[in-house]
């Protein structure tokens, strides 16, 4: 079976159709998502909408839970301006299905155990960087294949006990690539490739523009950072 990983898609539907059409072809049967949904980007309920249609598992990101909670304590002023625009225009049913959504989740498939966090085992809000990936993070999810977000910066780890990885993300990518970010897992042969696909960066920045959301957020798109 093949399975797209994918994360950190902050309201970006533009970007995800372009991934979504791209998985399709892969032939990629799953897809999981490592938190995120919304925040920063214009399109939360289009986002959310393409979620359920495709019946993408999915975990909640810091960004999922403050359109709950309400609570932006800790954002910078750009991703609360975002989030609070963002609580305005969101439907009901919408907010709901983030509500709905379980902080972990795992699936196993072919006796390997995946399981989905937005920052980490230890913190689901801690910022795990290509730099401080570690072996004890695979033990503390009992996992054989961990899939993280949060970031915004693609990589893998490959230990002999398993795979830990964070697929990019898929609507504001943050390590100098623009390009859409995504991951393909065969669970046969239990190999990750890491994948980019461009999209049109200037069409999402136009509608930002005009939904009076930060210009700084909408610029960086065309930069990956």
């Amino acid at each position: 079976m093949l399975i797209g990983l994918i994360a950190d898609v902050h309201s970006n539907a533009v970007a995800l159709k372009v991934v979504l059409s791209a998985l399709e072809e892969y032939g990629v049967e799953r897809i999981l998502h490592a938190g995120d949904i919304v925040g920063y980007n214009p399109y939360p309920n289009e986002t959310i909408e393409l979620f359920k249609r495709n019946n993408i598992i999915s975990i909640p990101g810091n960004h999922d839970r403050a359109l709950v909670t309400g609570d932006t304590s800790g954002f910078n002023p750009y991703a609360k301006a975002a989030l609070e625009w963002t609580r305005e225009v969101v439907l009901p049913d919408n907010s709901a299905y983030i509500k709905g959504l379980k902080n972990i989740e795992s699936i196993t498939i072919n006796g390997k155990r995946i399981v989905l966090v937005h920052g980490s085992p230890y913190d689901i809000d801690e910022y795990v960087y290509p730099g401080n990936v570690s072996l004890g993070l695979l033990s503390a999810a009992n996992a054989d294949i961990l899939v993280l977000g949060h970031t915004h910066i693609q990589f893998k780890k490959e230990y002999p006990e398993g795979i830990i990885v964070n697929p990019g993300s898929v609507g504001q990518p943050r390590d100098g690539n623009p390009d859409a970010a995504f991951a393909l897992l065969d669970t046969e042969s239990g190999k990750i490739e890491l994948k980019r696909i461009s999209y049109d960066i200037e069409k999402v920045i136009e509608d930002m523009l005009a939904a009076h959301l930060p210009e700084k957020l909408a610029l960086r798109l065309r930069i990956g950072r």
